[in-house]
């Protein structure tokens, strides 16, 4: 169990360390190819931190542990959405973060709301068929992330300000940069999963809790880190785009999973698990519905420093945690 646990701690540092670098060659990305903060945030930024989560997903299913696949992606989800409340934190008094967004990020707030609520009602009605091997439900989900994407685009582009010009990095270097931080991403994420399980059934948590909230903490740091890259330069709106997006592609990671799932839908394989893995995606539709109010409020009123949006998010993160602990440690 100690090689276990130190595969997966040198996973987790490989991952924060390439997730620092993400924000700077993002950022240089959308200068040279004339892309605004929040698309690259969208796309970029949250395709290339969901890696993890997409690798854990795909492998759990592979290896026929389809809780620590969905409980991985509606865990990131879960934890993603407190992101916000660390860069109020960090913003020492100068936020509230949510009220220095564009009113646009609503859209992926709801578009994230919308893909789990379809994963959600997969995990209820636990569909036999499929087609191609593949769930309709995860179908839906795929058909709705491409759908929102689009959505998202037409509103980056109506409602987002002009950039700034600023002296970034050439094209090439940014580009190489961005896909080795991808690959050490991608490589670290493989081994994170199998680790996972390993301590899983070693140390008598479920599998639920490790994808829930062990492994789903780790991989959403590179979120974390691009996120606090991206804070200094003043780019808000490229860490929502991050952290919504990042949600977003966290459930659609759930169509590939289903893919690589070989025994059926991936919701049916759940058994008992199911039930856990329902709390974890109401309690992240509940987080980003109160992130998404307090985006449209705009409100510029502070508790102990955060603004009250930060603060909701932050209890109702706690609570989440405290019910998925208790529910997902098995003695």
């Amino acid at each position: 169990m100690i090689g276990a646990w130190l595969v997966f701690l040198l996973s987790a540092l490989g991952i924060i360390i390439a997730g620092i670098r993400l924000a700077p060659y993002g950022e240089a990305l959308g200068r040279r190819l004339h892309i605004g903060d929040g698309w690259v945030g969208l796309i970029f930024l949250a395709t290339l931190t969901s890696i993890p989560e997409l690798t854990t997903t795909v492998t759990g299913a592979g290896i026929g542990v389809p809780n620590i696949a969905l409980g991985n992606a509606f865990g990131s989800n879960l934890f993603n959405v407190l992101i916000v409340v660390v860069m109020d934190v960090l913003l020492l008094g100068r936020g509230p973060f949510l009220a220095k967004v564009r009113p646009y990020h609503t859209i992926s707030g709801g578009m994230a709301i919308l893909l789990t609520l379809l994963a959600a009602v997969g995990i209820v009605l636990k569909p036999e068929a499929t087609i191609l091997g593949i769930s309709p439900i995860s179908l839906l989900i795929l058909a709705g992330y491409v759908v929102g994407v689009y959505l998202l685009y037409r509103a980056e582009q109506e409602d987002a300000p002009k950039e700034k010009e600023r002296a970034t990095l050439p094209l090439l270097k940014a580009a190489i940069g961005f896909l080795v931080c991808g690959a050490v991403i991608i490589a670290a994420g493989i081994f994170l999963v199998r680790a996972s399980k390993e301590i899983s059934l070693s140390s008598g948590l479920s599998a639920s809790f490790m994808g829930a909230i062990l492994v789903a903490i780790v991989t959403s740091l590179p979120e974390l880190s691009t996120s606090i890259g991206a804070l200094r330069i003043g780019a808000y709106d490229m860490i929502v785009g991050n952290l919504f997006g990042s949600n977003m592609f966290n459930i659609l990671t759930i169509f590939f999973a289903d893919a690589a799932y070989r025994r059926g839908s991936i919701y049916s394989g759940l058994g008992k698990g199911g039930t856990d893995q329902l709390v974890v995606a109401i309690f992240g539709m509940l987080i980003t519905v109160i992130a998404v109010i307090g985006i449209s409020l705009r409100s510029r009123r502070r508790v102990f420093g955060i603004g009250v949006d930060s603060a909701a998010l932050l209890l109702s993160y706690l609570a989440a945690t405290g019910i998925i602990v208790a529910r997902g440690i098995q003695f």
